[in-house]
């Protein structure tokens, strides 16, 4: 298999991961905060926790992977600028990771120790800085999934 071939699969791959991993950002931002902004503490408790246990092993999981193919085409990707878009990329992604385990992980494990019949008295302020925080990574992964189509086409 050519250099040539395997930087086009990389390339391919590297696609579908940081366009899943903004996809999947950009409807928790646009279709879940809103939907949970209204819902009163008992239920909002419950429903994150429901949320949290899909999300938490399957997204870190596609940031890793991604950021890996992304190290392994700014080495095999030909030219400065299609590399520099990929490294671009890169540091977004990692961005996404740093702004999750940062603030939106932790406040996860904050909010699944709450009992849901009395959510504490500032519970609402933990939702709005939690929504927060995803906005920021969601806007870091759009960012790098724009990067990545840069890269792709600046590579080709």
């Amino acid at each position: 298999m050519s250099l040539d071939t395997v930087v086009d699969l990389l390339l391919g791959l590297f696609l579908l991961l940081s366009g899943a991993l903004a996809g999947v950002l950009f409807a928790v931002e646009t279709a879940i905060v809103p939907a949970v902004s209204a819902l009163p503490g008992d239920v909002y408790v419950r429903v994150h926790r429901l949320l949290d246990r899909r999300f938490d092993p399957m997204m870190p999981r596609v940031n890793k992977v991604s950021l890996a193919v992304c190290a392994a085409l700014v080495v095999l990707a030909g030219g400065v600028w299609p590399r520099v878009a990929l490294a671009c990329s890169g540091l977004c992604i990692i961005g996404v990771a740093v702004v999750s385990e940062g603030w939106n992980v932790r406040m996860n494990r904050v909010i699944d120790g709450w009992d849901p019949a009395a959510p504490p008295p500032d519970w609402s302020r933990v939702r709005a800085r939690w929504a927060a925080a995803n906005r920021v990574r969601t806007l870091l992964a759009i960012a790098g999934f724009g990067a990545a189509v840069l890269g792709s086409a600046l590579a080709r």
